[in-house]
């Protein structure tokens, strides 16, 4: 029976592999921009946490809006 092989830096290559794959399903879709601005030291702690959690900056700020989105609608729900 073959051994199944395991990658060096298992995790982080998985991990990468299945957001390539996410990312290019994602490119198939129609995006739109949104631009804003922010405090700067809010903008580089974003963009440090984006690059510790080796993550875009487009997949978190589309977490974000996405959370944002649903807490709003749930605290309308409520009243």
């Amino acid at each position: 029976m073959p051994q199944k092989r395991k990658c060096f830096f298992a995790q982080r290559l998985c991990k990468n592999e299945s957001r390539k794959l996410w990312l290019q399903i994602r490119m198939a879709e129609e995006t739109r921009e949104v631009r804003g601005r922010l405090p700067k030291n809010l903008k580089i702690a974003f963009e440090i946490a984006c690059a510790r959690l080796e993550i875009t900056q487009t997949a978190a700020l589309e977490e974000a809006i996405r959370d944002w989105l649903q807490k709003k609608e749930s605290s309308e729900k409520q009243h």
